[in-house]
Parts: C-alpha cells; structure tokens; sequence
C-alpha cells in the first residue's frame, strides 16, 4: 500500500498549479516513503486539466482526475480522497498556501491520531503572508460561529492542509454533503460524531495572490453551517 496520497483540488488554476506540483514532486522525490498525487480538475475553464496532464507524463504515482461542471472544492476533496491509495491522506491548496513540507510537523502525531490538521492560529508567527484585513475578520468571527453551532474545538476549521488516515478518510468522506466551501467543518463534525480525535498543529501559511474565494463566499458558508447542524440533528452523521 502507498504510504502517502497528497490530494490537490484545482479549479482554474493554470498560473499557480505547475509551481506547486514541482515543489511537490521536488519534496516527495527525496522522501524514502511511496507516494502518489491526484490532482482533481473541478470543471476548470482554463488550462488547467491540460497543464496537470502535461505532468502525467514522466511523473510515476501523479493521476488527473477531472470533470464537468464545477462542484466546488468540498466535491473535488471528497472524490480525491476517495480515489486514493494511501495509508495516509494529505489535503493540500493548489496555491500552496502552505507547503507540502509541513507535513513533517503532522506527521509527527501519527501515532496517537487519525486526523491531524494544520492551522494558522495556534502560533502567532505562523501567518508569514496576512490576508486583508477584512477577510481576517471573517475568518475569526466564521470561526466562533463554527465553536458555539457545532461545538467544533479546533481553532482554524478552514485551512487547507489536512492529513486523514486511510481508515479515517474512507469511513467519513462517503458522509460528507457539502460539496462548497463548508466542507471543511462537516468533515470535521462527522469526524468527531465518529469518535475521531482531532489535533491541530501550528504550520507556516502564506496568503497567495488569484484567491478563488469570492465575496459572497462568507455568506453561503454560513448556510452551509447550518445545514451540517440540521444534518447532525437529523442523525445522518451516525455511525
């Protein structure tokens, strides 16, 4: 079995994609463990798929997955992780946001943990690239929201660097509903409704120009909230 499946969801990513997978590939190539890396196509209108597969070519253990439409990233994770072969499942932001190096600090607690994730709050030095101020606002107020509806510990839902143990990913992404941005506090839920301990670990993250988070973003992610609570009273994250 391949040790570790690094997940890329990619929608109209041409500019920011190749210099990601090359530090990708340039990290992974000096690792002693098997890997492989999916990069999921979510309905680009760009170069995107064509700049993936490019890729392909002389990269063993690298696949495209693609599709039309647009599902949003929440699908584009869940069909990636599902698709994956490894012990280990690494959530990763095309605009390398924060490195595939930092997995090392993950990494580190798998022995004790099923789900570990990165955040960009639990070390005031880790922010290297700040957002604008207003989308920081955002973010923390999303984060209290996301604290008192589902009870979520963990002080950064939202960054995009998660790592999921084979079994953990299997038993909970067939779960997973929201195919938007909320995706990342249902899995979190259903994770913890499961019985999963979640740790959370500091990592380097850097603010990346061409952002694909569209204003109105802030106010679908709040439905989606509750939406995962009306799904937890429901009972369909049960085991």
């Amino acid at each position: 079995m391949i040790t570790l499946s690094v997940i890329v969801p990619a929608y109209n990513e041409e500019k920011r994609l190749p210099e990601t997978l090359k530090k990708v590939r340039e990290y992974l190539n000096k690792q002693k463990y098997t890997s492989e890396v999916i990069v999921v196509d979510d309905g680009s209108k760009d170069k995107t798929h064509d700049i993936a597969e490019d890729l392909v070519k002389d990269w063993e253990g690298f696949k495209v997955v693609s599709y039309t439409p647009n599902r949003g990233k929440g699908f584009a994770v869940k069909t990636g992780m599902l698709a994956a072969r490894g012990r280990w499942r690494l959530l990763m932001d095309a605009d390398n946001s924060t490195d595939i190096s930092e997995i090392e600090k993950l990494l580190k607690y798998k022995e004790d943990f099923e789900v570990i994730i990165g955040s960009r709050y639990l070390n005031k030095d880790s922010i290297k690239i700040k957002q604008p101020l207003s989308r920081r606002i955002v973010s923390r107020l999303g984060n209290i929201l996301v604290r008192l509806v589902l009870g979520i510990k963990s002080g950064d839902t939202q960054c995009g660097f998660k790592l999921f143990s084979a079994t953990v990913a299997d038993k909970i992404f067939p779960l997973q509903a929201i195919d938007r941005w909320g995706f990342d506090m249902e899995i979190l839920t259903i994770a913890i409704r499961h019985g999963y301990k979640i740790k959370e670990v500091a990592v380097d993250w850097y603010d990346a120009e061409g952002s694909q988070v569209k204003k109105t973003t802030a106010l679908k992610t709040l439905k989606e909230l509750f939406i995962i609570k009306w799904n937890v009273i429901l009972g369909k994250y049960s085991r």
